[in-house]
């Protein structure tokens, strides 16, 4: 199960998916096994071995890749000075999964998403049904206005010292107003996105810092999982990933994932976002594995998602949070299924 060692990778590659990115790519298990494809987290998260595990190594073609301007995908966006966020949006993100799918000769896969990975991969089954094989989801998200705000805002009534330190830092140095209820009020989310888009170097480490260290601490309840940051010590300098990771959360976040009015295309109701097109995956089966004590993302998303989800199952993991070793657990027991049923098909 996930407690074993991870496969070795086997092929590996970068693929030009348009306006200068290439994308890393990896593979693992068994050429001719089902295909599964895992989605990191974060916006910014990095691709760690850890996922092989979580796939049936000797009859799963296991697949990962780094989203863009993470990991080894280029360009990468944790230069000090000034970078160009034009070609991040979740549409595009969508239609690299889709130029992957091609490049690597593979008709429909198993889509894994963990936190933010999980509201890539609803985007994407919703975008390319036929091309999904099932879904597995952990640590929910679909990344709605309510969920921004209750994770950058929201949740400082439960870790109020280190959201006020948070606020701080943008009342300071980017025009944040914590007093302010206006609906034209400046986002928090908003504000950190600009500093760290800043000109100044010294503004962006700044905001970066900061940005680390509230992350850290709103996923801090019931242990850590695979999205998890890690706060910058005092006297340490910011890295390349912690910039990474700060801007394009910021950037998506912001833009409340770019997924506001994704499923108006299929007849939903403006600003429904993913929740609006959840009818498009009837018939593929899903399994979303959320933990109770994840209090920087409460469980009412995954189960609006699974109520909206026909046929989907929902697993909550009372005594974890973001993440944890029974969450992994339901996870390669999930994945496990899905690859004997594919497999049982084709007998």
């Amino acid at each position: 199960m996930s407690s074993s060692s991870a496969p070795e990778v086997t092929h590996s590659g970068m693929l030009a998916v348009g306006q200068g990115h290439e994308i890393f790519w990896e593979e693992s298990g068994t050429r001719d096994g089902v295909p599964t494809l895992y989605l990191h987290g974060g916006p910014g998260g990095r691709l760690t071995p850890g996922y092989r595990r979580n796939s049936p190594a000797d009859r799963a073609r296991i697949i990962g890749m780094s989203q863009r301007g993470t990991g080894r995908s280029t360009p990468g966006v944790g230069a000090p000075g000034p970078v160009a966020l034009e070609g991040q949006s979740r549409a595009h993100l969508v239609e690299d999964l889709e130029l992957l799918r091609e490049h690597l000769g593979i008709e429909a896969w198993i889509v894994q998403g963990v936190s933010w990975g999980s509201t890539l991969a609803l985007a994407y089954a919703q975008a390319y049904p036929e091309r999904v094989l099932g879904v597995v989801l952990f640590a929910v998200t679909s990344t709605s206005r309510r969920e921004v705000d209750w994770i950058t805002e929201g949740i400082g009534a439960v870790y109020p010292e280190a959201w006020d330190a948070f606020a701080s830092i943008a009342e300071q140095h980017a025009g944040f107003d914590r007093a302010d209820s206006s609906e034209t009020r400046l986002r928090i989310v908003e504000a950190y996105r600009r500093m760290l888009t800043s000109t100044d170097p010294d503004l962006v480490d700044l905001a970066a810092r900061a940005w680390m260290a509230w992350e850290d601490a709103h996923i801090s309840i019931g242990g850590g999982g695979p999205a998890q940051a890690h706060a910058v010590p005092e006297g340490q300098e910011i890295t390349e990933h912690e910039r990474a990771f700060a801007r394009l959360v910021t950037h998506y976040w912001a833009q409340d994932g770019f997924v506001a009015d994704w499923a108006t295309r299929w007849d939903a109701p403006p600003g429904s976002g993913l929740l609006g097109g959840m009818g498009r995956l009837d018939g593929i089966p899903g399994v979303l594995i959320h933990g109770r004590r994840d209090v920087s993302g409460p469980a009412l998303t995954a189960w609006e998602l699974h109520r909206a989800w026909p046929g989907s199952e929902l697993v909550i993991v009372e005594e974890e949070g973001h993440g944890g070793p029974v969450m992994a657990e339901h996870w390669c027991r999930a994945v496990t299924r899905m690859v004997d049923a594919v497999l049982g098909r084709r007998q």
